[in-house]
């Protein structure tokens, strides 16, 4: 992928331009492609707010579709290069290995200079740590986000001004260098304001989906094998985002850090989960919320085999300093499935915020509230989408997510919301006809075309050619469904109780 930003073909260019009759109408098509992009300026609610009316081909075959996507991808990082956004820009070029940094140095003398990313009102200083010493492998590099400890100090006089985050996040840079043994690229972020502390925040959320972003597009980042890991806040941070945005981890590595299960461990079906925590450490209750997250994991994979890979490193008389280097090494054994043929999604706010889109499955609504819980999957034997879909009680558990509860909360069928399947032909075979039932009702059954301009829209929005989606077919849920049918049977229908 990462060499085939160049067009492909005269075939890929004449079906995006609908077969014109000169070269320059073909370049038109081009410009006013890469145009659309630059018009979002790199920013991301912008490039996820992305729709496209640029009378893009539809009806592809299968091997169009796929080769169209090389060459979407390439317009699309050419759009963002001519956006020169300020997030963008900051990020910068690939970082010199720790080999070359260190060649000709005494000892342990490195010269790393930290960047400094905006994001609004926000400065987020950065370091960038390459250990690559066997090359880049085939696929892309490994990309870790490491979350430093500290937190929060509002009775200070800058977003920088507080000695213990930088201190902690100087430690995490340490250990990226030293301590981390998988090869890869290490994106190792200083909060970007200790009078807010907390890495769940939205503005933190957007630097790292920004980061991931620049790092598949620039750094030659394997999308497919980013993870997330952090220790105390970076901790807690590591496993409530990695719950809240699993599409784009292939695993997580909360250190010295536990959450309560208010947030929904069921959604790190497709995420691979290494804990580390000492059995002493009981401030918080990290220890505690550690074990019992792992115990939930352990109970759905028992009706869920495929899933919930996880494991729990317990370490015996430890508090809350611990030996960190056990998880980086297995979390990197496990890769991203972009398109698993399950997703499990509990849908609520962090911080304000709720995801729009999670693997194959996107939610709106203009009054979305509470907790919303979707369950998918995919046959491709019968060429079927089977989905549940429910509005969980409105009374939420309020307060810190890092401690708040297991909900317990009546659950009927989701009304007044449209739940979108992406599709493609690793989930269906999409010359064939799909059908797609939602809490045990069919909503849709036919053939379904391959679009570019869909192509296009969700590549842009998800920054992230896996997630490139040739159609989609949208179930409007817009009164209360199968009301006499009881949320566990729905579940059964779908081959998850």
């Amino acid at each position: 992928m990462f060499d085939r930003y160049v067009y492909l073909s005269a075939l890929v260019v004449a079906l995006l331009a609908c077969a014109p009759s000169s070269r320059a109408q073909q370049q038109d098509l081009t410009n006013r492609i890469t145009d659309a992009v630059a018009a979002t300026k790199g920013e991301l609610a912008a490039l996820k707010a992305f729709k496209t009316d640029l009378g893009l081909p539809v009806g592809l075959s299968r091997e169009q579709s796929d080769a169209m996507v090389d060459e979407l991808w390439g317009m699309y990082k050419v759009g963002i290069v001519q956006a020169n956004s300020d997030q963008y820009a900051s990020l910068g070029e690939l970082p010199q290995s720790l080999a070359e940094l260190t060649e000709g140095t005494k000892g342990d003398q490195i010269d790393l200079q930290a960047r400094t990313m905006p994001l609004r009102e926000f400065q987020m200083p950065f370091t960038l740590i390459r250990r690559e010493p066997s090359g880049m492998p085939e696929n892309g590099r490994p990309m870790f986000i490491c979350t430093h400890g500290g937190g929060q100090k509002t009775d200070i006089g800058g977003p920088h001004a507080w000695n213990i985050n930088t201190r902690e996040w100087q430690t995490q840079t340490r250990f990226a260098i030293r301590l981390y043994k998988p090869e890869g690229l290490y994106f190792v972020p200083r909060m970007a304001d200790d009078r807010l502390g907390r890495w769940r925040h939205p503005h933190h959320q957007d630097q790292f989906e920004l980061a991931i972003r620049h790092g598949i597009l620039f750094w030659g980042v394997d999308p497919n094998r980013v993870y997330k890991l952090g220790i105390s806040q970076g901790g807690f941070g590591s496993a409530i985002l990695g719950m809240f945005m699993p599409d784009l981890f292939a695993g997580i590595n909360p250190m010295a850090g536990g959450v309560g299960l208010g947030n929904p461990p069921e959604n790190l079906r497709n995420v691979a989960c290494f804990s580390s925590v000492g059995e002493r450490d009981t401030m918080f209750n990290r220890a505690g919320n550690a074990i019992a997250t792992h115990k939930r994991l352990d109970e759905l994979k028992e009706n869920d085999l495929e899933g919930y890979t996880n494991h729990l490193d317990l370490q015996p008389g430890r508090g809350h300093g611990i030996d960190y280097r056990a998880g980086a090494p297995w979390i990197a054994n496990h890769s991203r499935n972009p398109h698993p043929d399950v997703v499990i999604w509990t849908s609520k706010e962090q911080d304000g915020r709720r995801r729009d889109s999670v693997y194959w499955l996107e939610l709106a609504g203009d009054d979305l509230n509470g907790t919303i819980a979707l369950t998918a999957k995919a046959d491709r034997k019968t060429n079927t989408i089977t989905l549940t879909a429910h509005q969980l009680a409105t009374e939420t558990a309020q307060g810190d997510p890092t401690q708040i509860g297991e909900q317990q909360a009546e659950a009927k069928p989701l009304a007044n919301a449209t739940v979108s399947v992406l599709l493609n032909d690793k989930l269906v075979d999409l010359d064939k006809p799909v059908t797609v039932m939602c809490n045990g009702q069919e909503f849709f059954s036919g053939k379904v075309e391959r679009d570019a301009n869909t192509l296009l829209e969700t590549l842009v929005r998800r920054g992230d050619w896996n997630y490139a989606f040739p159609a989609r077919v949208s179930v409007e849920l817009d009164r209360h469904l199968s009301d006499d049918l009881e949320v566990s049977e729905q579940q059964e229908a779908v081959g998850l109780r």
